[in-house]
């Protein structure tokens, strides 16, 4: 994929598609081709834009302070649409990428035409905390490599293991391959324990679609229920299964229910 200078930093960029824009925002992994499932999908209607956080993949690694946080990679976001001349799109972000977005809904809303919240979470409680730091003392213990192993366990979940394993080592095999330093991963770890916009949300007016899975072993299933709750007129949708990828284990079913949320947003706006 093509790097694009947003004008602080380069970011591997996939635009796909022609159409109203539609961007697609990954999660902690930060790997564009978590997506790939619904590009394939929705790049037959829609403009899909999708990228490589900064500090994953082939985009670039800033370091220091200040260089990571949820509300920073937002930035990232708007500053990726004005360089593509997209003045609004429909956004889906993943377990940290719903974070993203939330900073988007909140902060540039004129940006936003609907927001679909993947997986994700409001604040972080004490399972979520144990979690990361779990994560973030194999990476500081053992190594990166480690690190990617570990994570594909704690997102996949055993039931991604077993029934949807050539693609979850597909994307463990990038990942892999484009590990980042130790000094990024744990500032993206830090990154995600520290978002907070709960005391914000209430105020998100864009059509929402918010969805869980029951046997997500990353983030709860109850934290769906929670930002539903929080957004003015959200739709909830809870998936018995799928791990922390119910958009990957269930492509059709999620790419069918986004199509018909996106047509009653688009009714909205």
């Amino acid at each position: 994929m093509p790097l694009v200078d947003t004008g602080s930093l380069r970011l591997n960029v996939s635009d796909t598609g022609k159409g109203p824009a539609f961007v697609f925002i990954p999660g902690l992994v930060g790997l564009y081709d978590a997506w790939s499932f619904q590009l394939a999908h929705f790049s037959k209607r829609y403009r899909c834009i999708t990228f490589d956080h900064r500090g994953t993949g082939e985009s670039d690694k800033p370091t220091g302070a200040g260089a990571y946080s949820t509300q920073v990679i937002a930035r990232d976001v708007i500053a990726l649409m004005d360089k593509l001349g997209i003045d609004k799109a429909h956004i889906a972000g993943t377990s940290t990428g719903g974070c993203i977005l939330q900073n988007l809904a909140l902060d540039h809303p004129d940006r936003v035409r609907g927001c679909i919240f993947n997986n994700t979470w409001v604040a972080a409680d004490e399972f979520m905390k144990r979690v990361a730091v779990t994560r973030k003392r194999i990476a500081e213990s053992y190594g990166p490599e480690e690190y990617v192993r570990v994570s594909t366990m704690f997102t996949s979940g055993a039931d991604q293991f077993r029934n949807n394993l050539p693609a979850v080592m597909e994307l463990e095999k990038r990942a892999l391959a484009k590990v980042a330093p130790i000094e990024i991963l744990t500032a993206r770890l830090d990154m995600l324990l520290a978002h907070d916009r709960s005391a914000d949300l209430a105020r998100i007016d864009k059509p929402s679609l918010v969805v869980g899975t029951i046997d997500d072993a990353t983030i709860p299933y109850y934290f769906a229920e929670d930002l539903a709750k929080m957004l003015p007129g959200a739709e909830l949708v809870l998936f018995d299964d799928g791990g922390h990828y119910s958009y990957r284990r269930h492509p059709e079913k999620w790419n069918v229910m986004t199509e018909q949320f996106l047509a009653k947003a688009e009714e909205r706006v």
